[in-house]
């Protein structure tokens, strides 16, 4: 008997090829901008690495992943553009360890996890491509979404089910909702899982140190989130309340005389956030009354807020100084953003305290939104990551700060550096609730509203000219859907 052994035909190894075709160990035809193979398949494909020596790295990174994944080529595929690409965009300018590590790591023994992993790879890959506006309307997408949606319903019939699953399947069901553009269900998926932290809240910073290393990271995503919808939706209140009742009362400091660490920096950062807007939110009804109008406790917990913030300010300024030489360029770039988060929600307060006698308050919201500017600008010149036109992050809040500015401003010089950072590439697209396209429609409408046109008017902000609109329940979607039918109509 003879035995017919098939030899493999050898081919010349090609390393010039998109990175999807080595993926799956194609060869590829080369073809530019994209190649053929990959656009007649469907599959996306992100160009070609540049020749050696050109550029230190290429667009899409080698990564492996640190464990054998179960399902089809295709579920490896999308695991594997998650952690080279997504991962890195999801989390940028802000600590990667949750998206790249923490959350990879449970998806190795939680297939709900996992398969909402795969998912959100597939919608995100998808966006880079068509955006918000289609994948929205994408039949396919919405399969994807009810697909994880059961699988987690399905987990936590389970008694014995653990909680962490299922506040790391909110979090990543509020980014499949931000990524097709439906910010009320986003919303919602936030709070169920604010609602469920609210039960496994710890204080004990003993306690949460010897707890499951996601815990401290969950909670820390989860109150910027709960901060950034409630600035989104400003009918929305907080889920959280982070200050103490001697925090607010002057007994004790929410910023310590000095930072130990970045993730100090941002617990202080995050309360202060929370603070202020519980308290704006608790005395609206004083909105525009001077200071020696306003009831005492009121006048005098907004006095606290604004030592509070400078306090911030000088601590964090300090800790970039003194360790600069050992943070490295990621850790500059998150103590930088949480920095100019703090100058503009101080800027904001500052709007918010007015002293007849005192010319300089205006000026210094001014001083600070400008510094914060300059901040913004040397972040996206400085970021080694080149964003696509459709780019993506969760909660730089970045659209947010300069949107912000733009209402809050009464120098027109500071409102246009606003929205030309806004219109540049990095915020060309989406930070979690917030669309940059959007943001800019608003901003230009309420500047058309102005009488004075493009010199704009010292007296008023644009928050003055737009109320009723960037008040309106529902955000910056509703907003931007009350402008187009109003438009329609005439």
């Amino acid at each position: 008997m003879s035995l017919n052994i098939r030899s493999r035909k050898s081919t010349p190894k090609v390393r010039t090829g998109c990175a999807t075709c080595k993926i799956r160990r194609v060869k590829c035809d080369e073809t530019r901008p994209t190649c053929h193979r990959c656009k007649t398949t469907g599959r996306i494909c992100p160009g070609y690495a540049p020749p050696t020596g050109a550029i230190q790295k290429s667009s899409i990174q080698i990564y492996s992943i640190p464990f054998k994944v179960p399902g089809s080529r295709t579920d490896r595929e999308l695991l594997h553009f998650y952690c080279s690409e997504a991962a890195h965009c999801l989390s940028r300018f802000s600590d990667s360890t949750l998206w790249s590590d923490l959350i990879l790591q449970q998806s190795q023994y939680q297939p709900v996890i996992r398969n909402s992993l795969i998912a959100l790879s597939s919608l995100y890959r998808e966006y880079l491509v068509v955006g918000s506006d289609q994948l929205g309307h994408s039949p396919r997408s919405i399969r994807l979404m009810a697909k994880s949606h059961k699988q987690l319903l399905s987990y936590l019939s389970d008694p014995r089910a653990s909680p962490v699953p299922a506040l790391i399947c909110s979090l990543i069901f509020y980014v499949f909702e931000c990524l097709v553009g439906n910010t009320r269900q986003a919303i919602w998926h936030l709070d169920r899982g604010l609602e469920l932290l609210k039960c496994f809240w710890v204080s004990d910073a003993g306690l949460l140190a010897r707890m499951d290393p996601i815990y401290p990271q969950l909670r820390r995503i989860f109150a910027h989130l709960d901060v950034h919808a409630s600035i989104f939706s400003p009918e929305r209140f907080q889920v959280l309340c982070l200050a103490s009742p001697d925090q607010i009362s002057g007994v004790s400091h929410v910023v310590p005389d000095g930072f130990g660490s970045i993730n100090e920096v941002d617990e202080a950062l995050i309360t202060l956030q929370n603070w202020k807007l519980h308290h704006l939110m608790q005395s609206l009804c004083w909105k525009g009354t001077p200071i020696d109008r306003l009831p005492p406790n009121i006048a005098a917990e907004r006095l606290r807020l604004d030592g509070e913030y400078r306090r911030f300010e000088t601590a964090a300024q300090r800790f970039l100084s003194q360790n600069d030489q050992v943070l490295g360029t990621n850790g500059r770039q998150r103590i930088t953003l949480l920095h100019t988060q703090g100058l503009i929600c101080h800027g904001v307060l500052l709007e918010n305290i007015i002293i007849p006698s005192d010319e300089n308050f205006p000026l210094e919201a001014c001083y600070k939104f400008d510094l914060a500017l300059d901040q913004i600008k040397s972040l996206m010149s400085g970021s080694s990551s080149q964003s696509a036109s459709r780019g993506f992050t969760v909660s730089t809040n970045l659209i947010a700060m300069l949107y912000f500015v733009c209402l809050k401003t009464r120098d027109p010089n500071l409102l246009q550096r606003s929205l030309s950072l806004m219109e540049q590439s990095m915020f060309a697209a989406r930070d979690g609730l917030w669309d940059s396209q959007k943001a800019r429609f608003v901003v230009q409408w309420m500047r058309c509203e102005d009488n004075l046109g493009e010199e704009g008017n010292m007296d008023l902000r644009l928050e003055d000219i737009g109320t009723g609109i960037i008040d309106i329940d529902g955000g910056l979607d509703e907003a931007v859907k009350r402008l187009n039918v109003g438009e329609a109509k005439e």
